[in-house]
């Protein structure tokens, strides 16, 4: 009786395991293209704040009151 469950149970995994694979098929590279352009935006902020603020003054300013003191 047991071997019996046991290979339901197999048969039913591997059939479900199949309909979901196919179910996904060609989603990793819509994800990719999503994340890419999540990275691009990030990249594009990062890089605006930066040029708005005098981020080179502002190093400069703390390296001189470290080395002064």
């Amino acid at each position: 009786m047991t071997y019996k469950a046991a290979a339901k149970f197999t048969v039913a995994k591997h059939t479900l395991t199949q309909r979901l694979a196919e179910q996904e098929r060609g989603a990793s590279a819509l994800e990719y293209v999503g994340m890419l352009i999540v990275a691009a935006i990030i990249v594009g902020a990062v890089i605006t704040v930066i040029d708005g603020a005098d981020v080179q003054g502002a190093v400069t300013e703390a390296v001189n009151e470290i080395l002064d003191k």
